[in-house]
């Protein structure tokens, strides 16, 4: 079994450290992180560590090159190239308080619904389509004082941060075709960069989307003049004889599919458009792709997988502290954010190289701590050499013992 020191060492092979300080802190620092309890901030890694909270504190304000590490893991823990994995962007709100905080402002909360006071950190995921997993690629912290509003054109916003993220890490998408977004990235000035960038945007429309029909001048050879679209869609009276059938979602038998070629009048461009309509509750999702020459189904699949790097950012709150930082300083920050959603990564694919993809994080931090328990019982209470022993051959009495409380899957005949 590969320990975390040992995976590790195959990403420092691709990413240099500053020195041999820093090495060494990082691998005690992810060694640490899973095998704790109680909040991740530097009071509690000091109490478990080797090193005191002073130098937790000193070291997280040094810069390292988080988008590089990342990369480096997604690159030994993907099943198949980057080209079949799409790129995903999101924020999530980090609950912070205090007057001198960087970045402290109102951000939305998802969870509660509302606006808030606190950070915000934006973040943007490799998601491997036949798998489904997603792996971060890089965090940033949405500065403060920002609008959410797009306003008159030329106005620096939020979107404006969320698009400089994507061109920074460019070089590292070049086989990725398509970056897939909710409803709030549904921006002009999204589109115009995504297609820049020689790339594709999906995302969710407003059920109102102002959008009109491409006038089909082979079926109307006698039109007149250079008339390019057709009539303006009616959302609340709409003729699905003007839209392709695609029948039945695969996996829901209550939504059914509709695709059309559309002219956005806000975006100025046109769109692949799936309406998905509930015929539970006659509801509809409308959906859009920038490549005209994208399936509905896939355009469906994609948008889907956008939600997993909610899983993301639910396993860094749970299991290594994404809320928990105790710095104000923009550095220290942004170390302790990258840090908490490296850490997934890195435990993602240290099961993956373990042969367990079916293990939980639950499971894998409860054998952490179980672990590092019975190495420090065996270690303190008793140093015979046939212990030690016992303890580097794994016998099947010490697994029982850190397999405490993990969920054991079994597998499938």
């Amino acid at each position: 079994m590969l320990s975390t020191i040992t995976v590790l060492g195959l990403i420092f092979v691709k990413v240099s450290v500053k020195n041999k300080s820093q090495r060494e802190f990082l691998e005690e620092l992810f060694t640490l992180l899973p095998s704790i309890r109680g909040r991740f901030n530097f009071c509690n890694l000091g109490r478990y560590s080797k090193y005191n909270e002073q130098t937790f504190r000193r070291n997280f304000s040094n810069y390292f090159d988080w988008l590089k590490f990342n990369f480096a893991m997604i690159q030994l823990g993907l099943s198949s190239p980057t080209s079949n994995c799409v790129a995903a962007v999101d924020a999530s709100f980090i609950s912070k308080a205090g007057k001198k905080t960087f970045g402290l402002d109102k951000f939305w909360s998802g969870c509660a619904n509302i606006a808030k006071k606190g950070l915000e950190i934006s973040t943007l995921a490799l998601i491997e389509i036949t798998t489904g997993t997603a792996w971060t690629l890089d965090v940033t912290q949405t500065p403060a004082n920002l609008s959410s509003k797009e306003g008159e054109q030329g106005n620096y916003t939020r979107i404006n941060f969320y698009i400089e993220q994507i061109i920074d890490c460019l070089s590292y998408l070049k086989n990725v075709r398509y970056i897939v977004a909710d409803g709030y990235y549904a921006k002009k000035k999204m589109f115009d960069a995504v297609l820049l960038a020689n790339k594709h945007l999906i995302t969710r429309l407003r059920v109102d989307a102002n959008m009109k029909y491409i006038f089909d001048r082979a079926k109307n050879p006698t039109a007149h003049g250079n008339r390019k679209y057709g009539d303006k869609v009616d959302w609340e009276n709409l003729d699905l004889n003007l839209w392709i059938d695609i029948g039945v979602h695969p996996k829901f038998n209550h939504l059914l599919v509709y695709t059309q070629d559309l002219y956005s009048v806000q975006f100025e461009i046109n769109l692949k458009v799936v309406i998905l309509i509930n015929t539970k509750n006659g509801k509809y999702v409308l959906l859009a792709s920038s490549d005209l020459s994208q399936t509905a189904l896939e355009i469906v699949q994609f948008y889907a997988l956008r939600f997993q790097i909610e899983f993301l950012f639910r396993d860094a709150k749970q299991f290594t502290g994404l809320n928990h930082c105790q710095a104000r300083d923009e550095p220290k920050l942004d170390f302790h954010f990258n840090m908490s959603l490296a850490a997934i990564n890195l435990f993602q694919l240290q099961m993956k190289l373990n042969g367990q993809n079916n293990r939980s994080m639950n499971s894998f931090v409860r054998k952490a701590y179980n672990t590092k328990l019975v190495r420090l019982l065996f270690d303190q209470l008793n140093s015979k050499p046939e212990l030690k022993e016992f303890l580097e051959v794994e016998a099947p009495v010490f697994q029982k013992i850190i397999n405490l409380g993990q969920v054991l899957y079994k597998k499938s005949a």
